[in-house]
């Protein structure tokens, strides 16, 4: 026998090429065996490896649970869950513990993406369920142990979202914790410790440890509302408990008197501020009436005395209270008194710091501490925890404390104690099972630090019931723990949303070609107005907060999934936005609405969102959170870019409105002290511009708010340029110019609410009170520098005064224009677009007989006295400019929220969605969408469709309009297509509306995204507007169309259905003439209308039909785009050829002089990609002799 011998010398297995053409060193097939690829004498040897073997049918003991049967595969004979069936999509191999993880699915997604169907769930009916309609998907992770042959499904269900298309192959175990990625759902992990104590088998009722998205995902659920000040019952959580009384806040005078020793006590008060309405309530039992010390009654109170109410009476004009103490002096008609309102919360026994929050202002959050001992990102923080002491009003005394100090005493916070209302995610009984929640850690930080302080950590444990609000009471404990820097810098869990890779560097886990954020809408439909507060829970929560005036504010609205990741801010469309109201940017005025200080609660900044946020928008746009959608935006927060930061309140004695000019020249020479003080104005510094120029005392912290220009000094220099500008707020103007009555009248305004300038006031120099002149040394001089005035006859002193007289002896009074001149504060000068203050005025001629036991003596000195100083005796209020922060970032506010609700409370009447004729919602899938590369021009591409509002019912107000804003491709950068596609209205008036095209396609290679459409459609109806987004519009492939088909002599043209089954009667003599010989000659379209394009990218082949090799390429014919001549013709016309070297030597080979031989041609378009191409198949047989 000849014998054959073959070395594997090149250890390589071949099963591409015919057995009979392998070369030599390389084999065939091969089972258990390895052939050797060393460099040594063994190369080329043949070795026996181990094969496989079954190690366990994937069946677990759960046939005792009923429900085993209908959620996993149940095999009824051996009564055991069985998971075969599944296709392993993934493993891990934990070699230390010998024990295998397996992925396992049955699913596999078929949407043209394979990403945006969601596994199915299964489908049933009645609780408990009593029928399953359908099976869902299978998805679950099983943990195999090799060394005893058990395993345990450690959770499974369709929120798993495995598909087949998708395979897990990126595993990585940290410790106990097993990290994958699929690069379809977000990265995930688990605990296998919990898992396993927790598994299908271990559990009850099937309910393994993880069972829901949240459990497993890596990035962890993130709170998205700050903590409210309002309790449960609407009340604020702002509280003083530490003050059994709270300040005064009304004054008004007795109008009746009272004895002393009367038992009990009865007062008549003043009974107009005490009408019951919601800014001077009536007076309750226990509330305080204080009189505080007043010297100038008849029968003065020397004293503070406080009575406390015991009954009130009626009245429309006063009201007559009864006190419990007994006074102890009369008390006269008009003597000033105060209110104290009883503090109905007064814990005297409260253990906390009454004073830790007094000087600041805290805000508070919170943010939740999961099983792994993963914390979540913080939640947004509150307001400032503060309600000034008095409400925040001037009384009695205080306008003049804060004139000579400067300071407000009593700008400090009132509340001792919060209430933080935290809303949660779920019911307190479940949020540990739902979320896997472990403590809730209350944080707070502080306006003048940056870090952020732990206040506490609470146990789940401590919640209970089924509310979705958990009060927590703050006691004013100091908070001593920081959180670390990285934490305060942590915005987002920067987990992506998909990665292909991931890998483990140390203790680090590393994601590698990942997509990190969600598509952002263009814009969304809102308007903005700056409106003043009213008395609801807005003010009840925040009763002195107020937007910050003479400020531009740019809001936005961020979009946020369930687990923090952050849309871009998304801005208002400007064209929009309703009459009086504003886009986007918005400025807030100067302005209290015309109310007085008493009604006047604050402004705030209104946002109305118009339309719903989509649940659909252009490519990337995850649409809305659901249950099988859990990547979708799922929370709102409103955030402010305003970059006027930090500013000053000046508080000032007062304002001197003119430019202080001193000039004593006079016509003529007086001839005594009386003619002196007739015109005393010509002697004494006179004030000129008083509409342009304003002159402000500076002193004690006020030199640092408005500081000097010290650049460019010499030590020389006294007045100093300043780059402040002011705004005045509290305008100290004297309107009763001059009227002695009004001057004494202790309740004559001196100042008011003032009209501010947009532009300010500049501050134009600055220098010290004694450097205006010479005469501000000489007060109590009338000789000054002790020498003669050589100008007037009559001696009279520079400083001002006024001149009295008793008897015939005369007396200087001198008095200040300026607040504690002699300090020699510093003198700002301000320029002024209108009267900013009040002028000093020199009582003209002498007061007579200052007696003091004369009232109209008295009230002509007082008089006379407030004249000179009137530019000083009422508080001025100044802003400074803000600093402009150079930092061009949007600041999260504490408005926040879920988006259903959102989209809930913008009401149900604009449009919200698309449907069409078969019931198909854009807000829930896709319309039925039919575009062919076979349509013509105007052909409609859907159904007619109308728009929904939101609650499901039509948009029929009979002026619908639709038009296409936008339709764009999937390419990267994406093609406008908008002028391809345009919108047909059924009929004039009608609700029905569809797409038609406006030009010609061609399904090409690329057709996945060159030809997938994205349209915006501007959508008006009920009056409102939206742009409405439709996905997944894609281009259908046509398949090839053959024509003219021919074979070789025949001048006959043939199709597909009229070719002959054998093609020749008479076999074909593989003679000379073989060569050139045509078997088939055709031409192939790929389908398209546009006959422009009609042959591109069309492909054929020709394969064996019949036999084990069917579709393999045929050995004897090939095709081509080449004539028996060898001549090229156009690229979709093709001839089949003989391979004649082949039929030749198949002639020797088989030792036969006939070949019988089926075949198959195969056409093509789209250069047969994977989009997927379209095909076009017929077979045929022929015979050869030879």
């Amino acid at each position: 026998m000849p014998e054959i011998k073959n070395t594997f010398l090149k250890s390589k297995m071949n099963k591409t090429l015919d057995s009979r053409l392998i070369p030599n060193g390389e084999y065939r097939d091969a089972k258990n065996v390895s052939i050797s690829r060393s460099e040594g004498a063994d190369v080329g040897a043949l070795e026996n490896i181990l094969g496989n073997r079954k190690l366990t049918s994937l069946k677990t003991d759960l046939g005792l649970l009923e429900d085993a049967k209908n959620l996993f595969r149940y095999d009824e004979v051996e009564g055991l869950v069985i998971l075969n069936g599944l296709d392993i999509i993934g493993y891990f191999m934990d070699v230390s513990n010998d024990r295998i993880f397996l992925f396992l699915t049955d699913y596999a997604d078929s949407s043209n993406d394979r990403l945006s169907n969601f596994a199915p769930g299964d489908i049933s009916t009645g609780s408990p369920i009593t029928e399953f309609v359908a099976k869902g998907a299978a998805c679950y992770i099983v943990q195999y142990n090799v060394s005893n042959n058990v395993y345990r499904v450690l959770l499974g269900g369709n929120f798993l979202n495995f598909s087949k298309t998708h395979p897990i192959i990126n595993v990585n175990m940290i410790e106990n914790m097993l990290f994958w990625t699929d690069n379809r759902n977000q990265p995930r992990k688990i605990n296998v410790d919990f898992a396993n104590n927790d598994s299908y088998e271990l559990s009850e009722n099937l309910n393994p440890y993880y069972y829901n998205e949240d459990h497993i995902s890596v990035a962890k659920f993130a709170p998205f509302e700050a903590p409210s000040f309002l309790d449960t019952s609407s009340e604020s959580g702002l509280l003083n408990v530490s003050t059994e009384f709270l300040a005064s806040h009304i004054i008004n005078t007795l109008s009746g008197p009272t004895s002393s020793g009367q038992d009990p006590a009865f007062f008549n008060l003043n009974g107009s501020p005490y009408t019951a309405n919601v800014n001077n309530p009536d007076l309750k039992n226990g509330d305080q009436i204080v009189f505080p010390v007043q010297e100038d009654l008849s029968t003065p109170i020397n004293s503070e005395l406080k009575f406390t109410i015991d009954s009130v009476g009626t009245g429309t004009s006063t009201s007559s209270v009864r006190v419990e103490e007994v006074p102890n002096q009369a008390i006269v008609a008009g003597a000033i008194f105060e209110i104290r309102r009883k503090n109905f919360i007064y814990d005297s026994l409260y253990k906390g710091d009454e004073n830790l929050l007094k000087d600041k202002f805290a805000r508070f959050s919170y943010r939740f501490k999961y099983d792994d001992g993963e914390y979540s990102l913080m939640a947004p923080f509150t307001q400032a925890a503060f309600i000034p002491d008095q409400f925040g009003y001037f009384i009695n005394g205080d306008e003049n404390i804060t004139l000579q100090s400067g300071n407000v005493k009593f700008m400090e916070n009132a509340a001792t104690k919060v209430k933080l209302n935290i809303k949660l995610p779920e019911n307190a009984n479940t949020i540990e099972s739902k979320l896997k929640i472990k403590e809730i850690q209350i944080l707070t930080k502080n306006s003048d630090e940056q870090a952020v302080r732990v206040v506490e950590d609470v146990p789940i444990s401590k919640l209970s019931g089924s509310s979705k609000n958990y009060i927590y009471e703050y006691l004013s404990s100091k908070p001593i723990k920081v959180l670390p820097e990285a934490d305060l810098i942590r915005v987002s869990d920067k987990i992506p949303i998909r990665a292909l890779t991931q890998e483990v560097s140390g203790n680090r886990l590393i994601y590698g070609n990942f997509i990190d954020k969600h598509a952002t809408p263009d814009y969304l439909q809102y308007d903005l107005k700056y409106k003043q507060k009213t008395n609801d829970n807005f003010t009840v929560e925040f009763p002195s907060h107020t937007v910050k005036q003479n400020r531009s504010y740019q809001v936005g609205v961020v979009l946020y999934d369930r687990y923090g990741r952050a849309s871009n801010v998304i801005l208002s469309d400007s064209d929009t936005i309703s009459s009086g109201f504003s886009n986007s940017t918005i400025y807030a005025s100067y302005t209290n609405f015309g109310l007085n200080s008493v009604n006047y609660w604050g402004n705030y900044l209104e946002f109305s969102l118009k339309n719903p946020i989509p649940n659909s928008g252009k490519q990337g746009y995850p649409g809305l959170y659901s249950d099988i959608n859990p990547l979708g935006y799922y929370t709102y927060r409103i955030v402010i870019k305003q970059q006027e930061q930090e500013y000053y309140n000046v508080y000032t004695p007062g304002a001197l409105a003119g430019e202080l000019i001193w000039d004593t020249k006079v016509n003529s020479s007086p001839q005594n002290v009386q003619e002196v003080a007739q015109s005393i104005s010509d002697y004494l510094p006179s004030f000129h511009s008083n509409n342009r120029i304003t002159l402000l005392n500076l002193f004690g912290d006020n030199i640092n708010k408005v500081p000097r220009e010290l650049q460019e000094v010499n030590g020389n220099d006294t007045t100093f340029d300043s780059r402040v500008l002011l705004y005045n707020r509290v305008n100290p103007i004297y309107t009763g110019e001059n009227s002695v009555s009004a001057v004494y009248n202790s309740s004559f305004s001196y100042n008011k609410q003032s009209s501010v300038s947009k532009k300010g006031e500049k501050v134009v120099s600055i220098e010290p009170f004694k450097e205006l002149g010479s005469w501000t040394t000489t007060k109590g001089s009338i000789f000054p520098y002790q020498e003669l005035d050589n100008q007037h006859s009559i001696p009279q002193p520079f400083y001002p005064y006024f001149t009295s007289q008793t008897s015939n002896d005369y007396s200087y009074n001198f008095h200040d224009i300026f607040f504690n001149a002699s300090a020699n504060p510093f003198i700002a000068k301000i320029e002024t677009d209108f009267k900013i203050g009040a002028v000093p005025y020199y009582h003209e001629g002498v007061v007579t007989d200052p007696d003091p036991s004369t009232s109209q003596s008295l009230i002509a000195m007082e008089s006379a006295k407030n004249h000179i100083e009137k530019a000083w005796k009422n508080l001025g209020v100044f802003e400074t400019n803000p600093t402009k922060s150079s930092l061009d970032i949007y600041y999260e506010t504490s408005s926040s929220g879920l988006i259903t609700v959102l989209n809930e409370d913008i009401g149900t009447l604009g449009p919200f969605s698309l449907r069409d004729a078969s019931g198909n919602d854009s807000a829930t899938s896709s319309l039925q969408f039919n575009l062919s590369e076979n349509d013509s021009v105007g052909s409609p591409l859907t159904l007619y469709f109308e728009a929904f509002q939101q609650d499901g019912s039509q948009c029929a107000d009979g002026n619908n309009t639709m038009s296409i804003v936008s339709v764009t491709d999937g390419s990267t950068p994406t093609n406008d297509r908008t002028s391809d596609f345009s919108i047909e209205q059924q009929s004039a008036g009608s609700f029905y509306f569809r797409i038609i095209s406006n030009s010609l396609f061609m399904h090409g290679e690329n057709a996945n995204t060159l030809e997938s459409y994205t349209f915006v459609i501007r959508v008006t109806a009920n009056g409102l507007s939206n742009n409405i987004t439709l996905n997944n519009c894609r281009l259908t492939n046509d398949p090839p169309v053959l024509s003219n088909i021919m074979i070789d002599g025949d001048s006959a043209q043939y199709d597909i259905n009229t070719l002959p089954a054998l093609l020749y009667s008479d076999p074909i003599e593989a003679d000379s003439n073989l060569q050139s010989f045509e078997v088939l000659k055709f031409t192939v379209k790929n389908g398209s209308a546009d006959t422009s394009r009609d042959t591109e990218q069309v492909l054929a082949e020709v394969s064996l039909s019949e036999g084990n090799n069917a579709g393999q390429p045929h050995p004897y014919l090939t095709v081509d785009n080449f004539d028996g001549n060898g001549v090229q013709l156009p690229s979709n016309q093709f001839v089949v050829h003989p391979n004649v070297s082949a039929i030749v030597a198949a002639f020797g080979t088989f030792n036969t002089s006939l070949i019988y031989t089926g075949f198959a041609v195969d056409t093509y378009d789209s250069n047969r990609s994977s989009v997927p191409a379209g095909k076009t198949s017929f077979t045929r047989s022929i015979r050869f002799e030879s």
